[in-house]
């Protein structure tokens, strides 16, 4: 023990300070990290803190002591709360009215299906009601006729019946619905935004009306307005994965593709097998510079739809920008195996040959 120069403490004082001594010198042994953290001025989260864990995402591999807790009293069976919407919606069909898909007309293979899933929905209702309920209405005898029309291909005719319909029925929500799906097939976008505004005036709340003018707007090239229904349309409908898919569709024309990754990617969280919503997660994928990405992508829309071309080739597409050629001439003759008249695959499966043939020279 130093003492100072010109000062001799007293006998008790120098126990007192031999004893500070043997504490410090214990606390080294035990606990030296919590002695160089003083001293180096860091501050660290203490062990026994409960919420330590909280602070680290990777937690500090320590259970917390578990104290007694009181028994609790037997739990009170869960009161049945009503749902707006079916745990299940089928994908193809809206939300909340669900209808058999009618046949859809095929699409060149070149283009990523934007609307097959769509255009095959039925805005009608049933064509034969249920023997307890009333008989039809004025409305929906020219609803049901226009159904007829709409099957047959005469979509003027249909839109004659549905304006007839509207006019019987201003209310009926279904008809303005049918009457906005007939518009945009007919090329009048803008007619098939006023029969859904229509709509929503009534029902402010119908998913599917918000993704029908939705979808008029993307066609009318406003797609930051078709964003706006879209977004209505899946935060109404949660279990639908169109709206999301749709999402996707407009984020990619507004220049925004990983937003749109996303999207797709809540359209597979809705339902696991909506091929489309893979398809196009790899297109954008490919687009952001990852083909591996996008191979996988093709190759679950693939193991969904084995019969797509656009997958095949897409796939291949992904495969020749990894530099593996041989694999894409592979993915390529797939695809022209589905369709042999699909130019597109003739021209590349040619181009990647070229490159495993000049590889082996």
């Amino acid at each position: 023990m130093t003492t100072i120069r010109g000062f001799h403490p007293s006998p008790f004082v120098q126990r007192c300070l031999a004893c500070l001594a043997i504490a410090a010198t214990v606390e080294a042994v035990v606990n030296p990290g919590r002695v160089e953290a003083r001293q180096s001025g860091e501050v660290g989260t203490p062990q026994e803190d409960p919420f330590a864990d909280e602070l680290n995402p990777f937690g500090s591999g320590k259970k917390p002591a578990q104290s007694a807790a009181p028994a609790e009293p037997p739990a009170k069976p869960p009161v049945k709360l009503p749902v707006p919407f079916p745990e299940k919606t089928v994908p193809g069909e809206p939300a909340a009215r669900p209808a058999p898909p009618a046949g859809q007309a095929p699409r060149p293979p070149s283009q990523p299906a934007l609307e097959s899933a769509l255009d095959s929905l039925a805005p009608f209702p049933e064509a034969e009601p249920p023997a307890d309920e009333a008989a039809p209405s004025p409305a929906e005898e020219l609803l049901r006729e226009a159904e007829k029309l709409d099957r047959a291909g005469k979509l003027e005719e249909a839109r004659d019946a549905l304006r007839k319909a509207v006019a019987a029925d201003p209310k009926l929500t279904i008809a303005h619905l049918a009457l906005g799906v007939v518009n945009r097939r007919l090329g009048d976008f803008r007619g098939s935004v006023d029969a859904c505004s229509a709509g929503l005036k009534i029902d402010p709340q119908d998913p599917e009306l918000y993704l029908r003018r939705g979808i008029a707007w993307f066609h009318l090239g406003l797609h930051g307005i078709a964003l706006e229904d879209f977004e209505d349309a899946a935060g109404i409908a949660y279990d639908d994965p169109r709206p999301e898919l749709w999402r996707g569709l407009a984020l990619i024309e507004l220049g925004r593709p990983l937003e749109a990754i996303n999207a797709y990617a809540s359209a597979i969280r809705r339902d696991r097998t909506f091929m489309i919503a893979y398809l196009n997660r790899g297109l954008a994928y490919l687009s952001t510079g990852e083909p591996r990405k996008a191979e996988f992508d093709f190759d679950l829309a693939i193991r969904h739809e084995p019969s797509d071309v656009r997958a095949w080739f897409n796939r291949g597409v992904a495969q020749a920008a990894q530099g593996r050629y041989g694999d894409a001439v592979e993915s390529y003759s797939a695809a022209l195996e589905l369709d042999p008249q699909y130019a597109p695959a003739v021209k590349n499966r040619a181009a990647a040959e070229r490159m495993v043939s000049g590889r082996r020279r």
